[in-house]
């Protein structure tokens, strides 16, 4: 294969995920049929000690033209994409998580619309796959209501996923994950989207992101959670580069979607004793990481969304937030989980 005419390298990091692996090559080998450019799939084991590192062999085998394989020693999931992001030749770059897999149209529409658009960065939806199929829900990459591509994507919780998008690999330069922190993601997709002259999105959800009991994400809440506030720190110190508008974007969605986030939905569904205790330790790191937090215009908008109810829920909690009176936020979520609860109730009901 002539490096030079590669079009997408797909990372794939590989961790002890051999109940998943062949559901995801599988699905990496479909998407191949239906491309006509030349693509390198980059398999990285990260120090598997279950049947993983079989799976692999078995493949590579099978697919050499395709398929690449390197063997490290466990360094995480910054590390490993870190590594391959050094050994890419694609034009274009995607990540693609061990335990989930794509629909067979997604790298064909996402090149396809990259070259009719000339676009650096194409964006696709996400489906969250439960074992529970009625569970599954499609999450959108991008918000309508705002103007322009950059603002829609930015704006969006699931923004730092490094797995829905292909990006031109030149907008890595000179970036890399933090090693040895989880929610590396929020660290280094921000600035590529900054860095793009043009980004694409394509509303259809051909990234499926399996949402397996254990997962990091999925796992009761602890403490360990708060390095958030490191990588969001980190990508506040990186879009330096980045222009002023664009700046305040970016803080906006991570301030929202990644900080505050953390408060409003993890630590307020606490119960209350370690919801109060939780909330304290963390907007006190918060303040001390970003002083002039509730300066950012998009927080000001945050509490003119949604209905009534939800705006009047947004507006007491930013106000106690804002005054530091912490047992009062947690008290008054406590009301607000029973209504919520209740709410649900009934339209479950329905």
């Amino acid at each position: 294969m002539d490096c030079n005419k590669i079009k997408l390298t797909v990372i794939i990091p590989v961790y002890n995920t051999s109940p998943f692996l062949k559901k995801c090559l599988d699905s990496v080998l479909e998407a191949k049929k239906r491309v006509k450019e030349n693509i390198e799939v980059l398999i990285i084991n990260d120090g598997s000690t279950d049947d993983s590192g079989d799976i692999i062999s078995e493949y590579c085998e099978k697919y050499p033209l395709i398929l690449k394989r390197f063997d490290k020693e466990n360094g995480g999931l910054s590390d490993v994409k870190n590594y391959g992001l050094k050994r890419a030749q694609g034009e274009f770059v995607i990540f693609l998580d061990s335990d989930d897999y794509i629909e067979p149209e997604m790298y064909y529409e996402m090149l396809e619309t990259a070259e009719k658009e000339s676009a650096d960065v194409v964006v696709c939806d996400i489906k969250l796959v439960y074992d529970q199929e009625e569970k599954n829900t499609v999450w959108p990459c991008a918000i309508s209501s705002r103007k322009g591509n950059f603002a829609q994507v930015i704006d969006m919780s699931m923004m730092p996923a490094s797995w829905n998008k292909i990006v031109k690999r030149s907008l890595y330069h000179n970036l890399s994950f933090p090693v040895g922190k989880n929610n590396e993601d929020v660290a280094v997709t921000p600035i590529v989207l900054g860095r793009a002259k043009k980004i694409s999105i394509v509303n259809k959800p051909y990234y499926n992101y399996y949402q397996r009991t254990g997962s990091i994400q999925n796992s009761g809440f602890s403490e360990k959670r708060f390095v958030i506030l490191e990588t969001a720190k980190i990508c506040d110190e990186r879009i330096q580069e980045l222009d002023s508008d664009k700046q305040e974007k970016i803080r906006g969605s991570v301030y929202l979607h990644q900080v505050l986030s953390m408060a409003f939905y993890p630590i307020r569904l606490e119960p209350f004793g370690s919801r109060y205790e939780l909330l304290k330790k963390y907007m006190k790191k918060v303040y001390e990481l970003f002083p002039n937090i509730w300066d950012n215009y998009e927080l000001k908008e945050f509490v003119t969304w949604e209905s009534r109810p939800v705006r009047i829920y947004r507006k007491i909690s930013v106000i106690l937030l804002k005054k530091k009176l912490y047992l009062l936020v947690s008290l008054f979520w406590s009301i607000c989980n029973c209504v919520f609860e209740y709410y649900k109730k009934i339209r479950k009901e329905k």
